[in-house]
């Protein structure tokens, strides 16, 4: 996982992680947790460990088997989805992780529930541990979030300009 763990909707879905998906995960499974928190960390059993804030946010993701996306609130579109997703990284994310989404790379399970959460990592880390196949290319779903932003602004313009023409 890597986030801004001082801003309170990241803190909820590190929480929550930490509190429900964690002590379902199997034996040998560990989990790296990157970026600023105010204070100390809370104490996580032994699988778990705080590295802080990391010089290359982009090298820690990409350096890992799956990423976590437990996001559990906020709003808006979530960065850290869209260039997971666009790195082609395996990974487990809840629905709200997923706002504004509406293709989901096959390589991602979709989980809201603690144990579904955890059985989606133990699955992916499975699979990159016998060999890695679930890396996709992330310039397919770069390039369909473009299109899907290009039609969104043709609508757009085509709206604004009939409306325009008829005033």
């Amino acid at each position: 996982l890597i986030g801004t763990w001082s801003w309170a909707p990241n803190r909820v879905g590190l929480d929550w992680f930490l509190e429900k998906v964690v002590p379902l995960l199997p034996a040998g499974v560990t989990v790296a947790i990157a970026g600023r928190m105010d204070g100390p960390p809370p104490q996580v059993p032994a699988n778990v460990r705080f590295v802080g804030r990391v010089p290359d946010a982009q090298g820690f993701v990409r350096a890992s088997r799956v990423v976590a996306l437990a996001t559990k609130g906020g709003t808006g579109v979530q960065l850290k989805t869209i260039e997971t997703f666009e790195e082609g990284l395996p990974a487990v994310a809840t629905r709200a992780a997923l706002r504004g989404i509406d293709a989901v790379p096959e390589n991602v399970r979709v989980a809201d529930e603690p144990r579904a959460f955890a059985d989606g990592i133990a699955e992916l880390v499975a699979a990159e541990r016998a060999g890695g196949a679930l890396r996709l290319d992330g310039a397919r779903f770069a390039d369909r979030q473009r299109a899907a932003l290009d039609a969104g602004i043709t609508r757009g313009l085509a709206i604004f300009a009939a409306a325009a023409g008829t005033s």
